[in-house]
Protein backbone atom coordinates (compact mmCIF):
# COMPACT_ATOMS: atom_id res chain seq x y z
CA UNK A 1 0.00 0.00 0.00
CA UNK A 2 1.55 3.37 -1.19
CA UNK A 3 1.22 5.88 2.18
CA UNK A 4 0.30 9.26 1.28
CA UNK A 5 3.48 11.25 1.42
CA UNK A 6 4.20 8.35 -0.83
CA UNK A 7 2.36 8.51 -3.55
CA UNK A 8 2.27 11.84 -3.89
CA UNK A 9 5.62 12.43 -4.11
CA UNK A 10 7.47 14.78 -6.66
CA UNK A 11 10.88 14.90 -7.89
CA UNK A 12 12.01 17.94 -9.47
CA UNK A 13 13.78 17.84 -13.10
CA UNK A 14 14.70 21.34 -13.96
CA UNK A 15 13.45 24.68 -13.64
CA UNK A 16 10.16 24.70 -12.21
CA UNK A 17 9.54 21.79 -13.63
CA UNK A 18 8.74 18.04 -11.76
CA UNK A 19 8.16 14.18 -12.05
CA UNK A 20 5.86 12.89 -10.51
CA UNK A 21 4.42 8.67 -10.47
CA UNK A 22 0.38 8.68 -9.94
CA UNK A 23 -0.33 5.59 -7.80
CA UNK A 24 -3.58 3.39 -8.94
CA UNK A 25 -4.75 2.82 -5.23
CA UNK A 26 -5.59 6.46 -5.22
CA UNK A 27 -8.00 6.04 -7.79
CA UNK A 28 -11.90 5.86 -8.60
CA UNK A 29 -12.01 3.30 -11.14
CA UNK A 30 -9.04 3.70 -13.43
CA UNK A 31 -9.24 7.29 -12.46
CA UNK A 32 -7.22 9.25 -10.44
CA UNK A 33 -9.01 11.31 -7.24
CA UNK A 34 -9.12 14.90 -8.03
CA UNK A 35 -7.81 16.01 -4.43
CA UNK A 36 -4.81 13.24 -4.75
CA UNK A 37 -3.86 15.17 -8.08
CA UNK A 38 -4.54 18.31 -6.31
CA UNK A 39 -2.40 17.36 -3.58
CA UNK A 40 0.50 16.09 -5.83
CA UNK A 41 0.32 19.05 -7.90
CA UNK A 42 0.51 21.41 -4.58
CA UNK A 43 3.55 19.30 -3.03
CA UNK A 44 5.51 20.71 -6.34
CA UNK A 45 3.84 24.59 -6.13
CA UNK A 46 4.78 24.21 -1.99
CA UNK A 47 8.73 23.51 -2.94
CA UNK A 48 8.68 26.21 -5.57
CA UNK A 49 7.69 28.49 -3.04
CA UNK A 50 9.97 27.56 -0.37
CA UNK A 51 10.36 27.44 3.38
CA UNK A 52 8.60 30.65 4.15
CA UNK A 53 5.38 28.96 2.85
CA UNK A 54 5.01 25.92 3.98
CA UNK A 55 0.92 25.25 3.56
CA UNK A 56 -1.40 25.29 0.94
CA UNK A 57 -4.05 27.86 1.55
CA UNK A 58 -6.49 27.76 -0.99
CA UNK A 59 -6.17 25.58 -4.28
CA UNK A 60 -8.31 25.85 -7.14
CA UNK A 61 -8.16 23.52 -10.30
CA UNK A 62 -9.86 23.18 -13.67
CA UNK A 63 -9.69 19.62 -14.83
CA UNK A 64 -9.03 19.77 -18.75
CA UNK A 65 -8.97 15.50 -18.83
CA UNK A 66 -8.09 12.78 -16.65
CA UNK A 67 -4.68 11.25 -16.62
CA UNK A 68 -4.47 7.65 -16.14
CA UNK A 69 -1.90 6.31 -13.36
CA UNK A 70 2.01 6.32 -14.32
CA UNK A 71 4.14 9.21 -14.95
CA UNK A 72 2.91 12.96 -15.09
CA UNK A 73 4.65 16.17 -15.32
CA UNK A 74 4.05 18.90 -13.56
CA UNK A 75 5.20 22.73 -14.07
CA UNK A 76 5.06 25.43 -11.78
CA UNK A 77 5.39 29.29 -12.51
CA UNK A 78 5.56 32.08 -9.93
CA UNK A 79 2.93 34.58 -9.85
CA UNK A 80 3.60 36.39 -6.71
CA UNK A 81 5.74 36.09 -3.51
CA UNK A 82 4.49 38.55 -0.62
CA UNK A 83 4.97 39.07 2.92
CA UNK A 84 2.75 36.21 3.92
CA UNK A 85 1.45 34.43 0.54
CA UNK A 86 2.79 33.10 -2.47
CA UNK A 87 0.42 32.37 -5.11
CA UNK A 88 1.50 30.10 -8.45
CA UNK A 89 0.33 28.30 -11.34
CA UNK A 90 0.71 24.48 -11.74
CA UNK A 91 -0.03 22.50 -14.79
CA UNK A 92 -0.28 18.54 -14.75
CA UNK A 93 0.43 17.05 -18.31
CA UNK A 94 0.72 13.15 -18.79
CA UNK A 95 1.76 11.83 -22.50
CA UNK A 96 2.31 14.95 -23.61
CA UNK A 97 -1.77 16.24 -23.17
CA UNK A 98 -2.73 19.30 -20.44
CA UNK A 99 -5.05 17.53 -17.58
CA UNK A 100 -5.36 19.48 -14.86
CA UNK A 101 -4.43 23.36 -15.08
CA UNK A 102 -4.54 24.69 -10.70
CA UNK A 103 -3.92 28.02 -8.88
CA UNK A 104 -1.73 27.47 -5.63
CA UNK A 105 -2.16 30.18 -2.90
CA UNK A 106 0.20 29.47 0.49
CA UNK A 107 1.35 30.53 3.31
CA UNK A 108 1.85 29.54 6.67
CA UNK A 109 -1.62 28.05 8.66
CA UNK A 110 -2.29 28.60 12.26
CA UNK A 111 -2.33 25.32 14.53
CA UNK A 112 -6.16 24.37 14.64
CA UNK A 113 -8.15 25.96 17.58
CA UNK A 114 -10.79 28.27 18.59
CA UNK A 115 -12.05 30.56 15.30
CA UNK A 116 -12.76 34.28 16.39
CA UNK A 117 -16.83 33.47 14.62
CA UNK A 118 -17.91 30.15 13.26
CA UNK A 119 -21.09 29.87 11.49
CA UNK A 120 -20.42 25.90 10.57
CA UNK A 121 -21.16 23.64 13.51
CA UNK A 122 -18.90 20.42 14.26
CA UNK A 123 -21.42 17.26 12.51
CA UNK A 124 -22.40 15.49 14.80
CA UNK A 125 -21.45 11.46 13.74
CA UNK A 126 -21.88 7.57 15.57
CA UNK A 127 -18.70 6.56 17.11
CA UNK A 128 -16.39 5.18 14.23
CA UNK A 129 -17.56 1.57 15.06
CA UNK A 130 -20.78 1.90 14.43
CA UNK A 131 -20.57 3.31 11.05
CA UNK A 132 -20.69 1.42 8.04
CA UNK A 133 -16.47 0.80 5.99
CA UNK A 134 -16.70 1.12 2.67
CA UNK A 135 -15.03 -1.35 0.48
CA UNK A 136 -12.33 -0.74 -1.77
CA UNK A 137 -13.78 -3.84 -4.21
CA UNK A 138 -17.48 -4.55 -5.30
CA UNK A 139 -18.60 -7.38 -7.81
CA UNK A 140 -19.69 -4.37 -10.21
CA UNK A 141 -17.09 -1.20 -9.63
CA UNK A 142 -13.52 -1.61 -8.29
CA UNK A 143 -12.75 1.88 -5.78
CA UNK A 144 -9.09 1.39 -5.04
CA UNK A 145 -9.34 4.93 -3.35
CA UNK A 146 -11.22 3.01 -0.39
CA UNK A 147 -8.14 0.91 0.29
CA UNK A 148 -6.09 3.79 1.19
CA UNK A 149 -8.35 5.80 2.72
CA UNK A 150 -10.83 4.54 5.62
CA UNK A 151 -14.40 5.59 5.22
CA UNK A 152 -16.91 5.20 7.74
CA UNK A 153 -20.01 6.34 6.64
CA UNK A 154 -22.66 7.99 9.17
CA UNK A 155 -25.92 5.06 8.49
CA UNK A 156 -28.25 7.89 8.52
CA UNK A 157 -26.74 8.68 5.19
CA UNK A 158 -25.58 5.21 3.63
CA UNK A 159 -28.94 4.52 2.69
CA UNK A 160 -28.46 4.08 -0.88
CA UNK A 161 -26.25 1.42 -0.21
CA UNK A 162 -29.41 -0.63 -0.03
CA UNK A 163 -31.09 1.57 -2.66
CA UNK A 164 -32.78 3.54 0.25
CA UNK A 165 -31.46 6.98 -0.08
CA UNK A 166 -32.33 9.62 2.41
CA UNK A 167 -33.25 12.28 -0.01
CA UNK A 168 -31.36 15.16 1.69
CA UNK A 169 -28.61 15.02 -0.76
CA UNK A 170 -25.90 14.58 1.83
CA UNK A 171 -22.98 11.96 3.13
CA UNK A 172 -21.16 12.20 6.39
CA UNK A 173 -18.19 10.44 7.19
CA UNK A 174 -14.90 9.78 9.46
CA UNK A 175 -12.39 9.48 7.57
CA UNK A 176 -8.78 8.40 8.33
CA UNK A 177 -5.41 7.67 6.09
CA UNK A 178 -5.74 3.69 6.26
CA UNK A 179 -1.76 3.52 6.55
CA UNK A 180 -2.51 5.05 10.31
CA UNK A 181 -0.53 8.32 9.02
CA UNK A 182 -1.78 11.49 10.58
CA UNK A 183 -3.98 14.44 8.95
CA UNK A 184 -1.91 17.32 7.50
CA UNK A 185 -2.69 19.95 5.68
CA UNK A 186 -2.08 18.73 1.76
CA UNK A 187 -4.11 15.79 2.92
CA UNK A 188 -6.93 17.68 3.58
CA UNK A 189 -7.03 17.96 0.19
CA UNK A 190 -8.13 14.78 -0.56
CA UNK A 191 -10.36 14.72 2.50
CA UNK A 192 -12.29 17.20 0.45
CA UNK A 193 -12.92 15.13 -2.63
CA UNK A 194 -13.19 11.93 -1.33
CA UNK A 195 -16.50 10.85 -0.20
CA UNK A 196 -19.09 8.88 -2.88
CA UNK A 197 -20.98 11.25 -4.51
CA UNK A 198 -23.78 13.03 -2.59
CA UNK A 199 -26.01 12.87 -5.42
CA UNK A 200 -26.23 9.26 -4.88
CA UNK A 201 -28.16 10.09 -1.58
CA UNK A 202 -31.18 11.65 -3.82
CA UNK A 203 -31.33 8.08 -5.28
CA UNK A 204 -28.94 8.61 -8.09
CA UNK A 205 -26.76 5.80 -7.08
CA UNK A 206 -24.78 4.89 -10.38
CA UNK A 207 -24.70 8.23 -11.76
CA UNK A 208 -20.99 9.40 -12.92
CA UNK A 209 -19.94 12.60 -11.12
CA UNK A 210 -16.63 13.81 -13.41
CA UNK A 211 -15.10 16.75 -11.17
CA UNK A 212 -15.05 20.14 -13.85
CA UNK A 213 -13.57 22.87 -11.14
CA UNK A 214 -12.46 21.92 -7.51
CA UNK A 215 -11.28 25.23 -5.16
CA UNK A 216 -10.40 23.78 -1.14
CA UNK A 217 -9.60 26.09 1.11
CA UNK A 218 -7.27 24.79 4.05
CA UNK A 219 -8.11 26.90 7.02
CA UNK A 220 -5.23 24.98 9.90
CA UNK A 221 -3.16 22.35 10.35
CA UNK A 222 -5.36 19.44 11.73
CA UNK A 223 -5.03 17.95 15.25
CA UNK A 224 -4.25 14.10 14.96
CA UNK A 225 -6.87 11.54 15.03
CA UNK A 226 -9.52 10.84 12.13
CA UNK A 227 -10.87 13.45 10.39
CA UNK A 228 -15.05 14.64 10.64
CA UNK A 229 -16.36 15.34 6.59
CA UNK A 230 -19.56 16.23 5.44
CA UNK A 231 -20.39 16.94 1.79
CA UNK A 232 -23.38 17.98 0.48
CA UNK A 233 -25.67 18.85 -3.10
CA UNK A 234 -26.22 22.51 -3.06
CA UNK A 235 -27.97 22.87 -6.65
CA UNK A 236 -28.49 20.09 -9.69
CA UNK A 237 -29.55 21.76 -12.79
CA UNK A 238 -29.49 19.47 -16.43
CA UNK A 239 -26.58 17.89 -16.28
CA UNK A 240 -24.55 19.65 -13.63
CA UNK A 241 -24.44 19.48 -9.84
CA UNK A 242 -22.76 21.26 -6.99
CA UNK A 243 -21.36 20.12 -3.89
CA UNK A 244 -19.88 21.48 -1.15
CA UNK A 245 -17.52 19.84 1.47
CA UNK A 246 -16.70 21.05 4.85
CA UNK A 247 -13.63 18.90 6.97
CA UNK A 248 -13.50 19.32 10.84
CA UNK A 249 -10.43 17.65 12.71
CA UNK A 250 -10.88 15.49 15.96
CA UNK A 251 -11.09 18.76 18.19
CA UNK A 252 -14.18 19.83 15.88
CA UNK A 253 -11.95 22.90 14.20
CA UNK A 254 -13.38 23.41 10.64
CA UNK A 255 -9.65 22.76 9.36
CA UNK A 256 -10.45 22.49 5.29
CA UNK A 257 -13.68 23.38 3.00
CA UNK A 258 -13.95 22.21 -0.82
CA UNK A 259 -16.27 23.83 -3.30
CA UNK A 260 -16.99 21.21 -6.54
CA UNK A 261 -18.75 21.58 -10.24
CA UNK A 262 -18.88 18.37 -11.46
CA UNK A 263 -20.89 17.39 -14.50
CA UNK A 264 -24.05 14.50 -13.71
CA UNK A 265 -24.27 11.40 -16.28
CA UNK A 266 -27.03 9.77 -14.86
CA UNK A 267 -27.63 5.62 -15.44
CA UNK A 268 -30.39 4.27 -17.90
CA UNK A 269 -31.76 2.42 -15.05
CA UNK A 270 -31.02 2.47 -10.95
CA UNK A 271 -31.61 -0.31 -9.43
CA UNK A 272 -30.79 -1.89 -6.05
CA UNK A 273 -27.98 -4.09 -7.32
CA UNK A 274 -26.58 -0.77 -8.88
CA UNK A 275 -26.66 0.78 -5.28
CA UNK A 276 -24.65 -1.57 -3.83
CA UNK A 277 -22.23 -1.79 -6.45
CA UNK A 278 -21.49 2.29 -6.28
CA UNK A 279 -21.28 2.21 -2.53
CA UNK A 280 -17.12 2.80 -2.81
CA UNK A 281 -17.53 5.35 -5.62
CA UNK A 282 -16.41 8.76 -5.00
CA UNK A 283 -16.21 11.95 -6.76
Amino acid sequence: MAGFSTATTVRRVGDDEYLADLDPLWSIGTKPNGGYLLATMTRAALDVAGPGYPHPGAVSAHFLSAPAAGPVQIRVQPLRQGRSVAQLRTSLYAAGEHCVEALVSCGTLPAAGPARWDGVPAVELPAEEDCLLLPGETPWFPVPLMTVLAQRLDPATAGFTTGRGAGAGEIRAWLRFADGSEPDPLGLLVAADCLPPATFDLDLVGSWVPTLELTVYVRAVPVPGPLRVRLKVRLITEGRVDEQCDVWDNAGTLVATGHQLAALRLPEAPTNATAGAAVAAAD
